[in-house]
């Protein structure tokens, strides 16, 4: 995709080249030239089969150190996170719309602690990822239970530093409380 600079450039360059154009008027001989060189052209269909060819897909983005470093020090991190299925609406075209493992189906009501634990939290606070607390580890869990289940609630539900908004899921907010009051329990 072309950077608005380069648009400008390509559009500079464009109208520089219009102006080099001298106005001259056209002869028949000219005329003449130019019917020549469409009747000589290949007709629309061995245009199109030649063209097809030449047709480059994109490359295929590649990932940046940062995130090959992450890869390759959390394989199982990465294993987790992978959709849970590709969609694909007609035969032969390419599956580009990923499905994601959401929360309970409505009706079921909200899971408890363990389940929403292992479902999300798990990810980081098993690990210590990005300064997690480590899940049990009450030296870790110690000043944060200090100041309270209402801010460890809002920090989980909002998000804190390294911490995205209730782990980065789409869960209800009481699936976030029980989470916390599992995680406090265990490292209690």
């Amino acid at each position: 995709m072309l950077s608005a600079a380069a648009i400008l450039g390509i559009a500079s360059i464009a109208v520089s080249q219009a102006e080099d154009v001298v106005d001259t008027p056209v002869t028949a001989s000219d005329v003449a030239e130019g019917q020549e060189v469409v009747e000589a052209a290949p007709a629309e269909d061995e245009k199109t089969a030649a063209a097809a060819p030449a047709a480059d897909e994109e490359p295929i983005p590649q990932d940046t150190p940062q995130v090959q470093k992450l890869i390759a020090l959390y394989p199982n991190l990465i294993a987790r996170i992978q959709p849970v299925a590709n969609i694909c609406f007609e035969d032969g075209e390419a599956c580009d719309v990923t499905a994601r493992s959401s929360g309970p189906a409505a009706g079921d009501g909200p899971r408890d602690g363990k389940a929403v634990y292992n479902a999300v939290c798990h990810t980081c606070h098993t690990a210590g990822l990005l300064g997690s607390p480590i899940f049990g580890d009450a030296g870790a869990w110690g000043p944060r239970i200090a100041k309270g289940k209402d801010t460890l609630y809002t920090h989980a539900i909002n998000g804190f530093n390294a911490m995205p908004a209730k782990g980065g899921a789409d869960i209800p907010d009481e699936e976030v409380q029980n989470a916390v009051d599992y995680m406090v329990a265990e490292a209690s």
